[in-house]
Order: structure tokens, then sequence, then C-alpha cells
């Protein structure tokens, strides 16, 4: 290499003009040579069109080897170029249908203090990633952002007037996941969107509910994967009200259970079933569970014992239940006089009042004893089947296999009555602020639509959220069909559409078409030999696999074409 004393900036710049030169007497450098996009200027360390493995490759696998995401760590991954690209796209989806519903976007710190988490008695969950400044002082990595919202709210709104207000992020999340698994679907790093709503009452605040269930419909509608949105729990969150947003999926970790008659979907951990007509209660086989309340009341389920009994249901109509203790009637008997205590009796739909029942534990006076009867064994298609559903009273339960991408939750004043969010209404009486928070998994979505839409070639992306639209495949070193391919770039933005061209003079002509479908391009518009004998070139859909053979300047109607009709395709999620 030829080397310049310092301060010699003109030699050095003499000498790079030179070089240009050179390149230019070659082949003329133009402005559309250079501006557009060609696969061999980024970072695409695909790793091959065919997988060496035997069995079916994991999804995970598949994204690494195509060269969108790498594995830093167990549940932990960095964004290539291309992986990037489909969050950018999903993040603006998110962004325009947030924007919709009248929320402002946020930025709220990664690294939290712990004082509001002490506050709220979640401080001591075991996902926590905890750590001491050089001060001694704790600090976690946020895995979620109420108490940091609901913080920051109560000093900036004190009035009624300053409310409704609905604030969003797009930010990365930290979990101290024990066994992540399922790549990006379950990592200890994600990114995720969150949104937190703040109203003035209850009514208003289910209003709000409603309104972004509907952005959330707008958002998965346009990512174009089937959906399901189910009844949810609502875990450590906490709330009254929860739904989840589903894909189905055999890779999911999830249960849905779903009706065949009506538009019923729950997750599994809340739904319900009733017994069939047929159904014959064995009047002399019946289990007992016991379970003790906040105010020392004991329950007594009975239940078929070929099922178990869901505690979330149990605690949904008796929201004073602890599942936590472990000697119920031990806690009852030694906590004051059994006579002037209270026994509820919950009978599950499978157990009559009149089958054998075993006697209570403890006497109590007759009076304070209440019957309870409803649902309240976990729903269990495959082991039983033709239970009813709580919907419509007739059709018949089934379960399926589904990723939760979005959960909705309606809070109440669970955080802002323990933090302060507290405001002035048109009263002048002092209240809590009525709260709901929302989320998305961003990186979550990426990786379920690759399991859902992958195929024998490799991955296959929805139009909205590819990263692009059209892959321009070139016979590699031959200038005439270089030049064709710009004309075809150039004709393909103006019609607005997102195109690249495969100049990858190190792969072989055939690599580079199997490489198009491998990485999932929409549609692939092929430039080759058919193009030096007969000036025709072929434009193939992706998901159909149709191709067609035109001219050059039929190419931009077609693919048009194509993706419009893509755009309007709701992938199945079922097969």
């Amino acid at each position: 290499m030829r080397s310049y004393p310092l301060g010699h900036g003109a030699g050095i710049l003499k000498h790079v003009q030179a070089n240009i030169v050179a390149v230019s007497d070659k082949r003329q450098l133009t402005h559309a040579s250079i501006s557009h996009p060609r696969l061999s200027k980024f970072f695409l360390p695909s790793g091959g069109v065919a997988s060496s493995l035997s069995e079916r490759e994991s999804t995970t696998d598949l994204l690494i080897r195509a060269g969108f995401i790498r594995k830093s760590s167990a549940g932990i991954y960095s964004l290539l170029p291309l992986g990037i690209f489909i969050q950018r796209k999903l993040a603006a989806i998110i962004h325009r249908n947030m924007y919709m519903a009248g929320a402002s976007e946020i930025s709220l710190p990664s690294l939290l203090s712990p004082n509001a988490w002490m506050a709220t008695g979640r401080w001591g969950n075991t996902e926590l990633y905890k750590l001491k400044d050089s001060s001694d002082s704790e600090f976690c990595l946020a895995p979620t952002h109420e108490e940091e919202i609901t913080t920051l709210v109560s000093r900036e709104v004190n009035s009624f007037r300053q409310l409704p207000l609905r604030l969003y992020q797009i930010g990365r999340k930290y979990r101290d996941e024990r066994r992540p698994r399922g790549g990006m679907l379950r990592g200890r790093e994600f990114l995720m969107m969150d949104l937190y709503s703040f109203d003035t009452t209850t009514e208003a605040a289910l209003v709000t509910y409603g309104e972004i269930k509907l952005a959330y419909r707008s958002i998965f509608d346009t990512i174009g994967i089937k959906y399901e949105v189910s009844e949810a729990d609502s875990g450590s969150i906490g709330g009254d009200l929860s739904h989840e947003f589903h894909f189905i999926t055999p890779v999911g970790e999830d249960t849905l259970i779903t009706c065949d008659s009506c538009d019923y979907t729950a997750n599994v951990e809340v739904a319900t079933s009733y017994p069939s007509e047929d159904y014959v209660r064995d009047a002399s086989n019946v289990a007992v569970k016991y379970g003790l309340a906040a105010d020392n009341t004991l329950l007594v389920i009975y239940y078929p014992p070929d099922r178990i009994v869901n505690e979330i249901l149990i605690k949904k109509e008796l929201p004073t239940y602890d599942p936590s203790v472990e000697n119920p009637v031990s806690e009852f008997t030694r906590s004051g006089d059994p006579m002037l205590q209270r026994i509820i009796r919950i009978f599950d739909e499978r157990v009559s009042e009149k089958s054998s029942l075993p006697d209570l534990p403890v006497s109590v006076n007759i009076g304070n004893i209440t019957t309870l009867r409803f649902p309240c064994v976990e729903v269990a298609p495959q082991s039983h089947p033709n239970e009813i559903c709580p919907n419509c009273n007739h059709g018949t339960l089934s379960a399926s296999r589904a990723v939760e991408v979005g959960h909705t939750f309606y809070l109440g004043n669970k955080y802002s009555s323990t933090l302060n969010a507290h405001f002035t209404a048109e009263d002048g009486t002092k209240k809590s602020i009525e709260m709901g928070c929302y989320g998305i998994g961003v990186s979550r979505i990426i990786s379920a639509v690759a399991e859902i839409t992958r195929d024998h070639h490799g991955l296959s992306w929805p139009v909205a959220i590819c990263p692009f639209e059209v892959v321009l495949v070139t016979k590699p070193k031959t200038e005439r069909i270089d030049d064709l391919a710009i004309k075809l770039y150039q004709d393909l933005r103006k019609a607005g559409c997102e195109a690249v061209i495969d100049d990858r003079d190190d792969k072989s002509f055939g690599w580079k078409l199997s490489d198009a479908k491998f990485l999932g391009f929409p549609v692939t518009v092929v430039i080759g030999n058919k193009y030096l004998t007969d000036g025709r070139v072929d434009v193939e859909c992706r998901r159909t696999g149709h191709s067609t053979s035109c001219t050059p300047e039929q190419v931009s109607d077609i693919v048009t074409s194509i993706l419009q009709t893509e755009k309007t395709v709701m992938r199945d999620t079922s097969s």
C-alpha cells in the first residue's frame, strides 16, 4: 500500500481521484448505479439454501442460517440487517395505529429504582435482574413498566382536565427466564411495545380498553397472520379484565379452548365448560380439595376425581382465596372458634349435592355454611370431549396450541392507589386514576411469523413486514442484465414497491434463485438467459409459487398486482 506523510492531504486526494477515474474508464458510475439497494452491499451472512439436518430444523436455526439473527447467549439474540428491516416495519405498523388511537410515544428507562417495586410488592419477583451501582444502590433491569409509568404520571397529573392520557413506547425488556426456549419466543432480552392508559372513571377506562383492542385488531390484521383473541388471566400484573392475542401454532406454549358454534375463545387457564347432557354422575365417586380465604373461611371443593381443580377459577369467584396455604384445615381449626367460622362448599357442575360426599373435616354451625356451584375444573377436550361451551350452551369445545403475541389488561386502580397517582375530580374530590396496560411482543412476532409461514423452501414473509417486497435476481457478471435490473428497480420504486437487487457475483445464478425463496421475499423477478435470448423475464410469487413470463415493460404492473393480492391474504395458522 502506498503511504503519504502527514499533512499531504492533497496527495491522498489526488490518489483517490485517480482510482475513481480508473474505475470510471471501465464502467461509468452514475447516481442510479450506486443509490439503490444491492444484496452484495448488505451484511447478509446466509448459511446456504439447504439444511444438513436430517430432521426439521427449528425456526430459530432457520433464521440464523438465513442471516436474520445471531445468538449471543441463552435467550439473547442480535438482529442482523434483514431482521432489523422486519422489526422496523412492525414498529411502523404499531406507531401508526397508536397514533390513530390517540397515544403519545415516550421512552422509559431500562434501569429502574426499587422504590416503586417495593411499594407494589413486586420487588421479590424471581424474574427480576437486580444489580448495584458503585454507591451500592440497587436497581433492576425493566421487565415491564407499570411502576415507572405510574410514578411518572403521579408527578405530572393532578386534575381531571389532564385526563384521559395514553402513553406508549417500544423498548427492550429483561426477564431472568430460568429456561429460555423457542429462540425469540421466550427470551431473556426482548423488544416489546407497552401502552398505558389513564382515565377518570371505570366507565371511561373500559371505553379506552375497547378502543385499544380495536387498535390491536388493526395491527394484527395488517400483519396478515390469522389470530385469535382469548379471555385470559391477568397473572402477576393484576386487574379484573384481560385478553390475549394469539397466533395458532404447534410450537406455542399456551393452550386455547375454542367453541365450534360461537366465538368463545379462552386461554385454558381461565376456560370453563359444562358437562354434556348425557353425562352420568357417579354419586359415590367424588374428590375433595380444601382451601382457605383471607378472612379464614374454609373452602371445601367437590369435583370429579379424574379432573384437576383450576385454582384461577376459584380465585375468580372468591378473590380472597389464597392457594399458597399448605394446610388449610389446620390453619382453619387453630384460628378461633370453629362454631363461629364460615365454610363455603363449592360444587363443580359435574358433581351433584346428592352424591355421597365426604364428611366435613370440622364441625361448624350449619348456618355458617354457604353452598356455591360453578365450573371449577380444568377444561381438557382431549380426555373429556363433547363438553358444552359456557357461552352458547350447545357448542363443543376443542383445544389448540398457540403463541401469545399481544395482551391487554384493565388494571383499575391497583397501581395508582398504591403509588399515589391521584387527580382532583370535577366535584373537588381526590380520586385514584383508572389504568389499563397493553403489550405487544415485537421480537416474539418475528419468530412466530417465521414459524407459521415457513415451508420446505425456507422463510415466506407476509408483505406487510417483509425485508423487501421484491428481489431482482440477476445472472452474475452480466452488464446488460445489471442495467436492466437498475431500470426495473427504478420502475418498481416509482410504483411504490420496495425492491432489492441480488447482484452477488460470488454466488451462482441457481444458488441465488433458491436463496430468494429461502429468504422469503414475497416476489422474485428473474433476469437471466431468457432475457438475453428473447427479452423476457420471470415474475414469481413466493407464497403460491406461480410464475409469469413477461417483458420488462410489464414487470411493474404484474408485481404491483401480486403485492396488492398478497396484502389482502390472511395467512392461515391452523395448518
